[in-house]
């Protein structure tokens, strides 16, 4: 298992801000939320965390957009002229969003149907706090797929979960959690969130301190804490699948002080806290991963807010680069599935019965996509035979075309000397016929015996510049790699 990114996605580039948030909606497909043309950097909050850029007034670009997470189209786009600096964005089961703003200090839940309707607001727009009826910068929000409770990581400026019900109903609320209640280390900047349905749990990603830690959601009861040196001291987002008994999906981020780490997204193992693969971009490096999501089909999607872009990858499995005839071919795990089962052997039988079988029905409809695929990776084979013998069967045909010309005229000279030849002894016509004929072909001593010929025989024959031909699938398999410029300074905990 490992995830490979594919560079294909999106087809079309997606015009995007500052990517903060992910998630999917119950359709499947990808959800962005991002800041259009604000952005977040030191001059936005005073040290009370008051937003200090209202006069800007509200994000007029559309932040949030319905994709295709197949090719990366946007079907929907929402949420214009509503937020100021958004951050963490999800979805429930009836496709509403639940999103965070920074320079609000809310938590809003809005329709899904891209009318941009408000259905609840937590939090006072632009007053930050710290009871339960205010937040100071809330980060993320998860939802409890059973009983639609919420669940907001707040934030920036506090260090605390809050459990609010569908309704918006203050419940309860809890900080970081330890094994050993003598050394329990605060929550900084608790940054993503993500429930996990099959446990009943909700996990944290505790940004500044480097780890990940896992709470009951309805009591808040502590569970376990996954903090590794991979990390490198920082993780600023999760996302979770119950795919292989349990895997947390995560990015990391650079230290604001001392050597981070390189930055990388991980695959870990519930169970064991082992950490299992081990993903980045190819062409190009992470700037700043912010928020990661996983498929149903295991295809993950890593939001990155310097780089105002979203980087798709696949397993293995599902996704495959090969490189046929200078062709880049995607292998779709569809398609695998598809050529397996038309292929599937009986039961009981061998493997090379099977491929007898094959070669003595291949005239039938299952091995057809067989035989198409044998076809077309032929077909290329052949034309690249055809030209050099059509061009060398063109060349040879002037050469074939002197040489009998030549042959011709020799063989008329001599018939003429045999019929004018005087009467002579048989020992002398021979002797003639040996000398004009038989002697050997001279082409050159032919011609060279007429008026206007000389006697140095023919000039060699020259074919420089005729025939020139220039490859044009060299550069087939060139690909124009994307610039990529070097890393920011360590930002700042306030500014991501």
């Amino acid at each position: 298992y490992h995830l490979e990114q594919v560079s294909a996605w999106p087809h079309s580039p997606l015009q995007l801000g500052q990517v903060s948030g992910l998630a999917l909606d119950s359709d499947g497909n990808l959800v962005i939320f991002h800041r259009g043309d604000h952005q977040w950097g030191k001059k936005s909050f005073d040290d009370a965390a008051q937003y200090q850029q209202k006069s800007l007034g509200p994000i007029q670009q559309s932040t949030i957009l319905v994709v295709d997470p197949v090719k990366g189209q946007i079907l929907k786009a929402s949420g214009r002229n509503m937020f100021y600096l958004p951050h963490g964005i999800t979805t429930d089961q009836d496709n509403n969003y639940w999103v965070t703003d920074v320079a609000l200090h809310q938590v809003l839940k809005l329709s899904g149907d891209g009318r941009d309707r408000v259905l609840l607001a937590l939090g006072e727009a632009f007053t930050p706090g710290s009871d339960s009826k205010h937040f100071c910068q809330p980060t993320d929000v998860s939802v409890d797929t059973a009983t639609g409770n919420i669940f907001i990581s707040d934030g920036y400026c506090n260090a605390r979960i809050l459990k609010f019900s569908a309704e918006g109903k203050y419940l309860s609320e809890w900080g970081a959690g330890s094994s050993d209640r003598r050394r329990r280390i605060p929550f900084r900047v608790p940054h993503s969130l993500v429930f996990l349905p099959d446990r009943e749990e909700v996990c944290v990603a505790d940004r500044e301190n480097g780890r990940i830690q896992c709470f009951l959601s309805k009591s808040g009861e502590f569970v376990k804490e996954i903090k590794k040196e991979e990390f490198g001291g920082e993780v600023f987002a999760i996302t979770y699948s119950p795919a292989g008994g349990g895997l947390i999906f995560a990015v990391n981020g650079e230290v604001p002080y001392g050597r981070s780490a390189s930055l990388r997204g991980f695959v870990i193992n519930y169970s064991t806290k082992d950490v299992v693969d081990v993903f980045r971009p190819e062409k190009q490096e992470f700037k700043m991963p912010h928020d990661i999501v996983v498929t149903n089909d295991g295809s993950v999607f890593v939001a990155d807010v310097e780089d105002h872009f979203v980087f798709k990858f696949t397993s293995e499995k599902a996704h495959r680069s090969v490189k046929k005839a200078g062709i880049e071919v995607q292998e779709l795990e569809e398609v695998e599935a598809f050529v397996q089962t038309k292929l599937r052997p009986e039961h009981n039988a061998s493997t090379a019965a099977i491929q007898q079988k094959q070669l003595q029905t291949q005239t039938q409809p299952q091995t057809q996509p067989q035989q198409h695929a044998d076809k077309t990776a032929a077909t290329p084979r052949s034309k690249q035979g055809v030209f050099p013998a059509v061009m060398t069967t063109l060349l040879l045909i002037p050469l074939l075309l002197v040489v009998s010309v030549g042959l011709f005229i020799c063989w008329r000279k001599n018939n003429r000397y045999e019929v004018k030849a005087e009467p002579l002894a048989a020992g002398g016509i021979l002797g003639k016929i040996r000398g004009k004929a038989v002697g050997g072909l001279n082409l050159g001593n032919f011609f060279a015996s007429h008026k206007g010929y000389s006697r140095q025989g023919f000039d060699q024959l020259s074919t420089e510049g005729s025939d020139q031909e220039k490859d044009d699938e060299e550069s087939s398999d060139s690909e124009k790699e994307e610039y990529s410029a070097p890393p920011p300074p360590p930002p700042p905990v306030s500014s991501s």
